[in-house]
């Protein structure tokens, strides 16, 4: 049976309405997507392997959820939209991996790429948030609590996911979203 699609545009920003293929624009038509209970999930995308990340109910903190280990497309993207369905995640915060100049480098057309199958077999939508210098920060914080080298190996991808939702996180709360 094929989906329906109904966009429908408030204040100039998409909204998610019934499985249609979204990228939020604003911070603001994330938020406003969400139903009761909902949550959103941070992903720091890799060729290997994806960092996840968790919000709260009340969307103030960002958690590490775990780490993906891709396999193939077909099977990641089964995987990814059952977690998404048994966390109750409403919509998606991706890092997008810019260059240092601000522009997008190939590993942007990838993620793209794979979020837009992503959001077509899952049905919700999602928002990139620039991800520059998340990765050191997150060797950085795991370095600061101790972890050896490889077990630091091991966290940065979650760490990284927590640090992308948690930006968007806090900008929602400075713009009186959440």
């Amino acid at each position: 049976m094929p989906v329906s699609w109904f966009c429908h545009w408030a204040s100039g920003n998409v909204v998610l309405l019934r499985g249609c293929l979204v990228e939020y624009e604003s911070v603001q038509a994330l938020f406003s997507s969400l139903r009761a209970n909902e949550r959103v999930m941070g992903v720091d995308f890799g060729e290997r392997k994806m960092g996840l990340a968790l919000s709260d109910p009340t969307y103030l903190i960002a958690t590490p959820y775990g780490l993906y280990m891709r396999r193939n497309m077909r099977q990641d993207l089964g995987e990814l939209s059952a977690l998404f369905k048994k966390e109750g995640v409403g919509a998606l915060v991706v890092g997008l991996p810019l260059q240092a100049d601000g522009s997008e480098g190939q590993l942007c057309g990838e993620v793209r790429r794979f979020t837009d199958k992503l959001i077509k077999k899952s049905g919700i939508g999602l928002y990139f948030q620039d991800e520059r210098y998340t990765t050191a920060m997150a060797s950085r914080a795991a370095e600061e609590a101790g972890l050896r080298r490889k077990a630091s190996q091991e966290v940065d991808d979650k760490i990284s996911a927590a640090l992308i939702l948690q930006q968007v996180l806090d900008m929602a709360k400075r713009l009186g979203i959440t």
